[in-house]
């Protein structure tokens, strides 16, 4: 992606890792594969090497069946379809704009777009109850001190770990704050979504916030890569490489 700068950063007792939705789901082989996500492990796994298990949070994207963004919970919508208000102008529980799996009616659909604007469908991924839905293999809820569960809401996408997509929060940034977290490091997938969004939110928090480049992979749908760079540098958040992080 490009872009990170090359000085140093010393790793100090006021610094946590954020590891974002690092699932099978979003890797090579699940329901909503990122390009060389996979490779993405052993650089989050290096990482922790830096900060003590009690300095180390984590998110996970988990969907019931029938979940609002996901294209099966439609007929006729393929994944990557955007939805908008106008588009579902009119819908109506009497016709088959949703599926038989839908866990929301039209109007639960009209009253999010009308907050959210935009919608984009998803193939299904990270689905209760499956593998997908929990932390990768390689890393172990023992690894964290918090792991936020988020996308659990039929009615509500969530993106980011400490708000979902109708700007609820999480706790999560009230639990960093009082455990003296004051600068925020985050990896996980992907970049331009789920990991962009709580980058976002981490300073709109307060924290200082980087991104760990080589940590993370887009999903690079046409545009997102360049727009999330953009709005993380209007908010002042550093894009940086694993290499610069040393101990003190």
């Amino acid at each position: 992606m490009g872009g990170s700068t090359h000085s140093e950063i010393a790793v100090t007792s006021d610094d946590a890792v954020l590891d974002v939705d690092v699932q099978t789901t979003f890797m090579p082989g699940g329901g909503l594969p990122v390009v060389e996500g996979d490779l993405i492990v052993p650089v989050v796994k290096k990482v922790h090497g830096f900060f003590p298990p009690w300095r180390r949070y984590a998110s996970l994207d988990r969907h019931p069946k029938g979940h609002i963004s996901l294209a099966s919970s439609y007929v006729g919508h393929e994944p990557g379809t955007v939805l908008t208000e106008e588009m579902v102008a009119g819908w109506t529980n009497g016709h088959r704009h949703l599926s038989e799996q839908a866990n929301f009616c039209c109007g639960d659909l009209d009253e999010y777009l009308a907050k959210v604007k935009t919608q984009i469908l998803w193939p299904d991924h990270a689905i209760a109850g499956t593998a997908e839905a929990e932390l990768h293999p390689e890393l172990s809820g023992a690894d964290h001190r918090i792991v936020v569960v988020k996308g659990t809401d039929t009615r509500c996408d969530s993106y980011s770990a400490f708000r979902d997509n109708l700007r609820r929060p999480t706790g999560l940034a009230d639990a960093m704050r009082e455990h003296g977290v004051k600068r925020l490091f985050l990896t996980g997938l992907a970049f331009d979504f789920c990991v962009g969004w709580s980058a976002l939110d981490a300073a709109d928090e307060g924290f200082e916030a980087y991104v760990i480049e080589d940590a993370t992979r887009p999903v690079n749908r046409p545009g997102t890569v360049d727009k999330m760079r953009a709005d993380l540098a209007a908010k002042g958040v550093r894009i940086i490489s694993s290499v610069q992080l040393v101990r003190p």
